[in-house]
C-alpha cells in the first residue's frame, strides 16, 4: 500500500475505534439489537463471509475477483485496489484463516477471523446495501482469547474478589493481551494493584505501578472538569457560542452555531486533522490556541447539533477557551486547577523529545496487521505524529494518579457535587456519553469514567468509578486497543457487583 494509503487507512481504524469505544457497551456484556431480520439479508452477508474466507485462502487471481464482485460502486467507497490488498494482507499475516460466524451492529457486517496460529481478529465490513452487498469501507481489531471463568456477579469477600481479578488479568497477561498497570479501590480501600508486561522491551523494563502510560483520550475529562468550572464561576454557560468567547475564531459561520454543550457532547461537527500529513508534528508549541490553524478554517462535518461525530478537534478547542478565559496555557490551568487539587503528582505532558525512565514505550501491530495476527512493534512513529499531548488527550500518568482524578471528582475537590452529576451524568449526543465522560449503567449502579488510545497506536488505557459506592478501576496500557477494554470492563463488572 501506498504511504499515502497507508496513513488514510491507519486515521480510519484510529478514528473508528475511538468514536466505537464511545459508542459501543462494554465489550463482555454488549447485546446485538437489530430492528428486523430479513432472512435474505443474512444470506447475502453469509455469502459475502465465506467467499471472503475463500479468497483469502486461494491466491492473487481470487481475491482480485472477490474485490471486483464485492467493490461498492457509490461514491467515495474504497477502490477494488484498496480490498484486494485487504486481502492480501491478512493471507500474508494468517498464514489462512477460518470463521467462527459473523452478525451485524450498528449497521457494520463483522466477520470473526482465526488464523493459523490461532490468534482472532473481528473484520467489519460497512456494505451499500444493494443487492450484491458492495463494501464501501471496512475496520478490524485484535479479539481477546475468550476468559473461561464465570465473572463474579454477586457480593464477595475481599480475598474472593482480589483473587478473581487477579487471575482474569494473567489469563490475559499470559497470553500477551495484557501489558499494562490495574489499581482497583473504593474510596482510601486499597483492593487490587498489580502490574504485567513490559514498559520497554528493548532493554527488558518491566511495567510497575510507578510506570507512566499514554492516557489517549482520558484528558477530555480534565477539559470537562475546567470547563465547569468556568460555568460554576458565572464565565461560561453551556449554551455560550463559540464566537462569544474566540471572536476572531476563523470559521466565523461556525463559531456562531457553535456552542459549548455541542463541543462537550461530540455533537460540534467540528472536521477532523489528526493524522493530517500536511501538518508540522515537530513544532513545538506551548498553548493548545496554536492548534487551531489546523482545523479551524475547514467547513464542519454537519450542522452542530444534529449529530454526533466524535471530535478530537472539538476539545482541542475547548482547550482554547479555557487558555481565552483563564488567561493561562491549558497546561497551567489543568496543573493548577485539576492536577494539583486532585493530588496528582505523576501526571505529564511530555514533549516529542522529552526522555524518561517511568515513561511505557507503545507496542502496536503494524498497520498491515489490522486483525492482530502478528507481532507487535514499538509505536514511535505513532507518539512522533504530535509535538505533544493537549485538551483532547495526551498526558502520561499512572493508575495513582488517574485514581486520586475520579475520587477528587465524586468528593467534590475539582466541581460541586451538582456540576459533577451535570458534567457526568447522561446527555443527549453521543450514545451512553455525558459532557467529556462515558455513562453507562450496570445493573442498578452507575459507572462514570473514559477509555483512552486505538489501533495502530500502542495506546490503550480506560478508567471507571461507580457512582453510587466509590469503587474505582483504572487499567493503564501499552498495547492496542481494545484489549484493556474487555479485561478492564470484566473487572468493573465484578466491582459494581459489590456493595
Amino acid at each position: 500500500m501506498a504511504g499515502m494509503e497507508k496513513n488514510k487507512m491507519r486515521r480510519i481504524h484510529f478514528a473508528f475505534w475511538m468514536a466505537a469505544a464511545l459508542t459501543l457497551p462494554d465489550a463482555s456484556v454488549a447485546q446485538t439489537t437489530q430492528a428486523a431480520i430479513d432472512p435474505a439479508a443474512i444470506e447475502r452477508d453469509k455469502l459475502l463471509a465465506s467467499d471472503l474466507v475463500a479468497a483469502v485462502n486461494a491466491d492473487a487471481r481470487a481475491r482480485a475477483l472477490w474485490a471486483a464482485k464485492y467493490h461498492s460502486q457509490r461514491q467515495g467507497a474504497y477502490s477494488e485496489a484498496d480490498l484486494v490488498k485487504m486481502l492480501e494482507d491478512i493471507a500474508q499475516i494468517s498464514h489462512g484463516v477460518t470463521t467462527t460466524g459473523n452478525d451485524r451492529k450498528n449497521g457494520w457486517l463483522r466477520i470473526d477471523l482465526r488464523a493459523a496460529n490461532g490468534k482472532t481478529g473481528k473484520l467489519l465490513l460497512d456494505t451499500d446495501g444493494s443487492p450484491l452487498n458492495g463494501v464501501t469501507r471496512f475496520n478490524a481489531y485484535a479479539r481477546p482469547s475468550t476468559y473461561p471463568t464465570p465473572l463474579i456477579a454477586q457480593p464477595v469477600s475481599r480475598d474472593i474478589l482480589r483473587k478473581a481479578i487477579d487471575e482474569r488479568l494473567r489469563f490475559a497477561a499470559a497470553r500477551d493481551e495484557f501489558s499494562g498497570s490495574v489499581l482497583v479501590m473504593r474510596n482510601d480501600e486499597l483492593i487490587y494493584s498489580g502490574a504485567f508486561g513490559q514498559a520497554n522491551k528493548n532493554f527488558n523494563v518491566p511495567n510497575t505501578m510507578d510506570t507512566r502510560f499514554h492516557t489517549g483520550s482520558m484528558d477530555k475529562m480534565f477539559t470537562a472538569v475546567l470547563i465547569g468550572q468556568l460555568i460554576e464561576q458565572g464565565r461560561l454557560t453551556l449554551d455560550t457560542r463559540v464566537i462569544d468567547v474566540l471572536p476572531d475564531y476563523p470559521n466565523a459561520d461556525a463559531a456562531r452555531a457553535i456552542t459549548i454543550r455541542h463541543l462537550l457532547s461530540h455533537q460540534s461537527g467540528v472536521a477532523s486533522s489528526f493524522g493530517d500529513p500536511e501538518i508540522d508534528r515537530f513544532r513545538p508549541f506551548e498553548r493548545v490556541s496554536e492548534l487551531l490553524p489546523r482545523f479551524a478554517a475547514k467547513p464542519l462535518d454537519f450542522t452542530p447539533g444534529t449529530q454526533a461525530g466524535y471530535s478530537n478537534e472539538g476539545f482541542i478547542l475547548l482547550g482554547a477557551i479555557v487558555e481565552k478565559l483563564t488567561g493561562q496555557s491549558y497546561y497551567d490551568a489543568v496543573q493548577s486547577r485539576v492536577f494539583d487539587r486532585a493530588g496528582m503528582k505523576n501526571t505529564i505532558y511530555y514533549r516529542v523529545d522529552e526522555i524518561s525512565p517511568l515513561r511505557a514505550e507503545g507496542y502496536r501491530f503494524p498497520d498491515s496487521d489490522f486483525l492482530g495476527f502478528g507481532t507487535r512493534i514499538g509505536n514511535s512513529t505513532f507518539q512522533g505524529r504530535g509535538y505533544r499531548g493537549n485538551s483532547c488527550g495526551g498526558s502520561y500518568t499512572t493508575a495513582g494518579d488517574m485514581t486520586r482524578f475520579l475520587q477528587a471528582l465524586r468528593m467534590g475537590k475539582l466541581l460541586s457535587p451538582a456540576m459533577a452529576e451535570e458534567m457526568t451524568g447522561l446527555q443527549k449526543g453521543y450514545n451512553q456519553y455525558g459532557y467529556g465522560f462515558l455513562h453507562r449503567k450496570i445493573d442498578d449502579k452507575t459507572v462514570r469514567g473514559h477509555n483512552g488510545g486505538g489501533a495502530f497506536s500502542g495506546i490503550n488505557s480506560m478508567a471507571r468509578i461507580v457512582w453510587e459506592s466509590g469503587y474505582t478501576v483504572v487499567a493503564l496500557g501499552n498495547y492496542d486497543a481494545p484489549l484493556i477494554e474487555w479485561v478492564g470492563d470484566d473487572i468493573v463488572h465484578m466491582v459494581a457487583a459489590q456493595p
